[in-house]
């Protein structure tokens, strides 16, 4: 599981530009090991191809008709095998947009699978993934209407889908059976550092406490992630200064950056506007508002 830090505790702490955003089955190829986060939850829907998805401390190996749920603020990282096709719809969405009108008791019921599973899976089947499918289709058409009405009634359609979902959640146990042995060394790669990122990390280090070769680990990583071991690193401290920046006012950036792991303060300023594309100053003032990833 991810750490309680990662968390956003409740809907009325995530505001977006855009209330509702929807890609719908997009076939656009993406380079592997694209780390990203953002301040809102996420559905994300796999029509077709041959990815595997890093979410946290937990990676999937998806087959068509997985619905991956997302506390968007979780680092997470699509590494699509090459020369496949990649066909995904995601939705992203600001749940105190979606959420009005509900009362309390409906709020929780539709949250819940983002707030307490975190970041889940769920395979679709039968006659659930043609009822899915149909509805993110009517949502892609509603999103392209002029019709007077076409915001409001995607919002029910949305709230249709959570309910959905909800229900699904209640009987849903996530599915580790098919996942490789490389990839279950590696996501025990992934919680270790989930665990550590704060300290001192080196690749000897984590390849002892794996207990194999770092040459192993580092070929495995990059194998399965798209990625290098210090890259998933170095974006997981930048992703939790980030979460800090945002929630942590009181915190100064030399704090900030000590608590993400970084011993030098220049050295995270560099990286955190190499990454994020602004420094940590202007990131805190700005509310972390950043295009969609």
């Amino acid at each position: 599981m991810t750490s309680s830090s990662n968390k956003i505790s409740r809907y009325d702490r995530m505001e977006l530009n855009k209330p509702i955003d929807l890609t719908y089955f997009n076939e656009q190829p993406i380079s592997s090991g694209q780390f990203h986060s953002h301040p809102f939850y996420e559905i994300f829907y796999f029509h077709e191809g041959r990815c595997t998805y890093l979410i946290g401390d937990s990676i999937f190996a998806l087959k068509p008709g997985d619905l991956l749920l997302m506390n968007g603020l979780v680092l997470h990282c699509p590494n699509v095998e090459p020369g496949s096709r990649y066909v995904r719809s995601i939705l992203h969405f600001d749940p105190a947009w979606i959420c009005k009108g509900l009362s309390d008791t409906a709020k929780s019921i539709v949250l819940d699978p983002f707030e307490t599973l975190q970041n889940h899976r769920i395979n679709l089947i039968g006659a659930d993934r043609d009822e899915f499918e149909g509805i993110l289709a009517d949502m892609n058409r509603l999103s392209t209407s002029n019709a007077g009405f076409s915001q409001e009634r995607m919002t029910l359609r949305i709230q249709e889908m959570l309910y959905m979902i909800a229900d699904w959640c209640q009987a849903a146990v996530q599915d580790q059976d098919s996942i490789s042995e490389k990839e279950r060394h590696v996501q025990h790669v992934v919680s270790f550092i989930e665990g550590n990122y704060m300290n001192d990390l080196t690749l000897e280090r984590i390849a002892r406490d794996m207990h194999i070769t770092k040459h192993y680990l580092s070929t495995l990583f990059k194998e399965v992630t798209g990625t290098t071991v210090f890259t998933y690193l170095y974006h997981r401290r930048i992703n939790q200064a980030k979460i800090m920046l945002r929630l942590n006012p009181q915190l100064s950036i030399t704090d900030i950056s000590q608590a993400a792991g970084f011993k030098h303060l220049a050295h995270f300023s560099r990286l955190f506007k190499a990454t994020v594309g602004m420094t940590p100053e202007y990131y805190r003032k700005s509310g972390g508002e950043l295009p969609l990833t």
